[in-house]
């Protein structure tokens, strides 16, 4: 699933305000939606573990490094030698997170609509 980007790479997203480590393999994410946002958690395991996530997401199977996360625009994995964002830093689009967190998270927060007359 994660491989396939034509699941979500046509979709459009404003973005990933904010990534917490909670436990495990579990993260909640704060999405930026109208004028509010959309809270969900997600846990990575069966992304991570029991699917083929490619090579690229592979290094995040260890704990230690899946748990230094960071939101901001796109889910992204700093270096973890050097805590930049650099070719050894792992991301992922936003589309494809909001895509993971509709398919196999879970809504914590959902985004109040507000009418205006």
């Amino acid at each position: 699933m994660a491989t396939n980007t034509t699941q979500w790479q046509n979709n459009h997203e404003n973005g990933l305000l904010k990534a917490e480590y909670l436990d495990a393999y579990v993260l909640r994410l704060w999405f930026e939606a109208s004028l509010d946002v959309e809270i969900y958690e997600l846990d990575f395991y069966p992304l991570l573990i029991e699917e083929d996530s490619g090579p690229a997401l592979l290094p995040l199977r260890d704990l230690e490094r899946f748990q230094f996360v960071k939101g901001d625009y796109a889910l992204i994995w700093p270096n973890p030698n050097t805590g930049a964002y650099d070719e050894l830093a792992i991301d992922l689009a936003p589309e494809c997170v909001r895509f993971f967190c509709d398919r196999y998270g879970k809504l914590i927060k959902p985004t109040k609509f507000v009418a205006i007359a």
